[in-house]
């Protein structure tokens, strides 16, 4: 069996079966708008702001354990999913506040062509207003992100701060959606 830790999307939409689904702690890790989203919420004319994690800080996540003998597959699936923006690594997580437990993540590849490194949250704004994919619009993707984490009852700097700006800006609320997207 093997943890796989989730910090975005994957966190409530985990299309893989798992024997056990707990909130963790990935330590010396934090979320970051940290490369350009070409897929999805964006495209390479207009991309949004992706999310990756950094070095540094702690991030509470969702772990997911998923079967033996379904491992080789859903991390197989997991690494085309987010293709070469990220890499795959190993490190030790605090499962539901208790147990150490060595689990699977993605983390921002550096060397990638669209990695722009971490960005203030007014540039991630600026960057969310005009991005714009298939699934919808950065600005859409980050008060997706705000939404959901606010279910799950996890809070993230970078993900809270952008949302701020977007709602000061007058995104985030029924009207803005009706008249904008």
């Amino acid at each position: 069996m093997a943890w796989i830790f989730t910090y975005d999307q994957l966190m409530w939409d985990f299309p893989y079966s798992f024997q056990a689904r707990q909130k963790a702690l990935l330590e010396e890790h934090h979320r970051a708008f940290n490369h350009f989203l070409t897929e999805r919420y964006g495209s390479p004319e207009a991309p949004s702001p992706g999310l990756g994690l950094e070095t540094a800080g702690d991030c509470t996540g969702i772990a997911y354990l998923v079967p033996e003998e379904e491992e080789d597959e859903v991390l197989d699936s997991l690494t085309r999913r987010h293709g070469d923006h990220y890499l795959l690594r190993e490190s030790t997580i605090i499962v539901n506040g208790q147990s150490a437990e060595e689990a699977y993540f993605f983390i921002s590849d550096r060397n990638h062509p669209d990695y722009i490194g971490k960005i203030v949250p007014q540039e991630v704004v600026k960057i969310a207003q005009n991005g714009k994919g298939p699934m919808g619009s950065g600005v859409e993707f980050i008060l997706l992100l705000s939404e959901k984490m606010t279910e799950l009852g996890i809070m993230d700097l970078a993900v809270d701060a952008a949302t701020s700006l977007l709602k000061w800006h007058g995104f985030g609320n029924q009207q803005t959606h009706r008249t904008h997207f």
